[in-house]
């Protein structure tokens, strides 16, 4: 499911039309409070897959149980298997949930149930589901439908193929250089530290509050995420705008290649 700009700009909670309740749309200052590295531990499992869940992140037992599948069986593997074969993951999940849902999120017996109440004392199992608080359920079918949500309300969407589910390959030589791929993709991503620190979220905050025309290193943190980022795409573009024009001003435009209108354009991908 795709969410259409007009719902991740605005500060209202996202209804699910798969009819399961609704999103939050944290503020900076939600997130901040309850731990930014909690919601990094969140971002993380929201693009874990069963291979990196296996050769990654359970690597001492995990890697010699995936090297014994077959690509078929690898294939056919999905997070909610891991999710229902491990407490701890199923733990983090439930937690993920119950952070971004407005409902009450309970892992019971495989199945991830919402509950609207305002109840966050009594313990799960001592929870009694009605039908007057049920919600609905998190379940194999519709949890990759709500993880990518997640993800973009998070601003993490790709169509990288690095980040598919499961691809499937036509050989065992296309499968191997996938995961050299992905091995050295990882690697990059760990050794470029500059880029991390220039795109880590309190610089994005810290930059786009200097820059920002209306927003200051004080009222930012209303803002939500996908606010935030939103706003420090525009700079640029402004920023862009703004050299371009001065060049052109200067030099003029024989080719015509000066957009006027960059400055307004919606870059946002609807696919």
């Amino acid at each position: 499911m795709r969410l259409s700009y007009e719902e991740l700009i605005a500060p209202s909670d996202v209804p699910i039309t798969l009819s399961i309740g609704h999103i939050k749309n944290h503020s900076l200052r939600e997130i901040f409070k309850h731990g930014i590295n909690a919601f990094r531990l969140y971002q993380f499992y929201l693009q874990l897959k069963p291979f990196d869940y296996y050769t990654q992140l359970n690597k001492e037992e995990g890697s010699s149980y995936w090297d014994k599948l077959t690509e078929e069986q690898r294939n056919d593997i999905s997070m909610y298997d891991v999710i229902i074969t491990n407490d701890d993951v199923a733990s983090t999940y439930e937690e993920l949930f119950d952070f971004f849902f407005v409902e009450r999120v309970v892992y019971i017996d495989k199945l991830f149930f919402l509950l609207k109440t305002d109840d966050y004392e009594t313990k799960k199992e001592n929870l009694e589901i009605t039908e007057e608080n049920f919600a609905g359920t998190i379940h194999p079918i519709n949890f990759e439908s709500v993880i990518d949500i997640l993800r973009q309300v998070c601003c993490m969407e790709s169509s990288d193929i690095l980040e598919e589910k499961n691809p499937k390959f036509k050989n065992k030589r296309a499968k191997m250089i996938y995961e050299k791929l992905l091995k050295a993709k990882k690697e990059g991503m760990l050794a470029s530290k500059t880029e991390q620190r220039n795109f880590n979220i309190a610089n994005i905050i810290s930059s786009t509050s200097a820059k920002s025309n209306n927003l200051n290193i004080i009222d930012i943190w209303n803002s939500t995420l996908f606010q935030l980022y939103d706003q420090f795409n525009k700079i640029q573009n402004n920023d862009i705008y703004y050299i371009n024009s001065v060049r052109v001003a200067v030099w003029g435009d024989e080719k015509n290649k000066f957009d006027s209108t960059l400055w307004y354009k919606n870059n946002y991908n609807t696919k």
